[in-house]
């Protein structure tokens, strides 16, 4: 019997040693099985209980609202109308005071307004009609427009001759030019919104063309000789102009074009845009874009050439102590002028031209400084890369401030755009189903004249839809 009470009572000490172990000891037991259970391949570094993060509470995420916005012009889903229908002109030389005036007397002070490159006049032409379908992440706009520039340049050697005068008898020399393109375009705008977010919007635009018009920079020179007692005076030169039809046919029997002919002489390109709204909400305050137009695919091909040309044969100026008088004034009998048979005029030429329009890149952003479209502020930097009008590469830029309310809308810009610098307004009624837009600027080839009213140019464009 007391055996087995010793059994029980050692027993009994052991479980209470076991649950009275230290801290010191539970880390030396622990160390043991690790140990042991690495010996074993069996170890894989378990976390203690006590040391084991808390696992957070399930919270269900909540999207991020969007502001619903205001898009411009208020959504119409189909619509179908013209724009941009107008036509302007500029000068960099005769501002509104000086057209104004009773006569024109080219003196010093108006000599000073004219710049390096001469006097130079500008016109152009648009009208787009367009058949628009958009969805919330796609759309399709169709257009057709018809859009070009013609511009004049007359040497500012001349300008120097009428003020200056030539009183150390000194020769002159310069050319009139004349150049520029008119063009007919189909295009087809396909885009629609990428990614989860539809933050990214991506255009193309495949595009056919048709120069109705056009004019490679070329004219005609004069050359002042003055020699002892007598001066001599010629012009010589020539002047081309393409297009997709007979000149001759046109002037003389226009019933018997073959219209569907012109399309002989299309051309294609294709123009590209992509912008990115900045943020989650799609009318938050800042988008930013990137275009290509006109990158060429194929060139239009236009067959018919109309040539006027001028050979060169000196005149004798009768009365040399008149010379700058008469220049200005164009007194009777001062030059023997040109007869007929000396001007060769020839509308029915075949004389094949490749005519490619001009690539442009632009980098732009739309800034809606109210986190929606009420206030936008766009603006652009861009370069083209050879001009219509003189074949030379240059940058545009442009910054336009716009209000969109409800029922009214205004915008104003300012920009430097193919060779033009421009100031305008547009303003808009918009009824929802029905908007009426008029605008107008001011415009000239230099910043100054830009400013005095030297050039103008006014449009309108309607569009319905629903």
């Amino acid at each position: 019997m007391k055996k087995y009470m010793l059994l029980i009572i050692m027993a009994a000490l052991g479980t209470a040693a076991l649950f009275a172990q230290t801290p010191e000891d539970q880390a030396w037991a622990e160390q043991i099985r690790r140990e042991a259970a690495e010996a074993n391949g069996e170890y894989n570094n378990p976390v203690m209980e006590e040391d084991a993060a808390p696992e957070a509470p399930f919270v269900e995420e909540t999207p991020p609202q969007k502001k619903k916005g205001v898009p411009y012009p208020y959504r119409r889903y189909f619509e179908f109308g013209v724009n941009n229908v107008g036509a302007g002109f500029a000068n960099n030389f005769l501002g509104i005071g000086d057209i104004l005036r009773k006569q024109i007397v080219v003196n010093r002070e108006l000599f000073e307004k004219i710049k390096t490159d001469g006097f130079m006049v500008d016109a152009d032409v648009d009208a787009d009609a367009f058949i628009n379908l958009n969805t919330r992440n796609w759309g399709v706009d169709i257009t057709a427009s018809v859009a070009g520039d013609v511009g004049f340049q007359a040497p500012k050697s001349l300008f120097t001759l009428l003020v200056e005068g030539n009183k150390d008898l000194h020769s002159s020399s310069g050319t009139f030019s004349v150049y520029g393109a008119v063009y007919a375009e189909a295009a087809v705008d396909i885009h629609t919104r990428l990614l989860k977010s539809k933050r990214l919007k991506i255009s193309v635009i495949p595009s056919l063309f048709i120069p109705m018009l056009y004019i490679p920079k070329n004219g005609f020179s004069y050359n002042l000789i003055m020699e002892r007692e007598r001066a001599l005076f010629s012009i010589d030169g020539a002047l081309d102009v393409y297009t997709p039809f007979s000149m001759d046919t046109l002037m003389n029997d226009s019933g018997n074009i073959d219209y569907m002919s012109i399309l002989d002489a299309k051309g294609f390109d294709l123009s590209l845009n992509a912008e990115y709204d900045a943020f989650k909400d799609r009318y938050d305050w800042l988008t930013v874009g990137f275009n290509v137009k006109s990158i060429p695919i194929a060139a239009a091909n236009l067959q018919y050439r109309a040539h006027v040309s001028l050979v060169e044969k000196p005149w004798n100026i009768i009365d040399t102590d008149d010379l700058i008088g008469g220049l200005a004034g164009g007194a009777d009998g001062l030059f023997n002028l040109p007869d007929s048979d000396d001007i060769t005029f020839d509308y029915s030429l075949k004389g094949e031209i490749a005519v490619k329009r001009p690539v442009r890149f632009d980098l732009y952003s739309n800034i809606r400084p109210f986190g929606t479209k009420i206030v936008v502020v766009r603006s652009s930097i861009g370069l083209t890369v050879a001009n219509a009008l003189d074949g030379k590469r240059h940058f545009n830029y442009s910054l336009t401030a716009e209000l969109n309310t409800p029922v009214f809308l205004l915008r104003l810009f300012t920009a430097y755009d193919e060779l033009v610098y421009k100031h305008g307004l547009m303003i808009g009624l918009n009824l929802r189903l029905v908007e009426v837009d008029v605008g107008l600027d001011v415009r000239s080839r230099d910043l100054a004249r830009s400013l005095d009213l030297s050039g103008v140019r006014v449009w309108a464009g309607a569009r319905i839809g629903i």
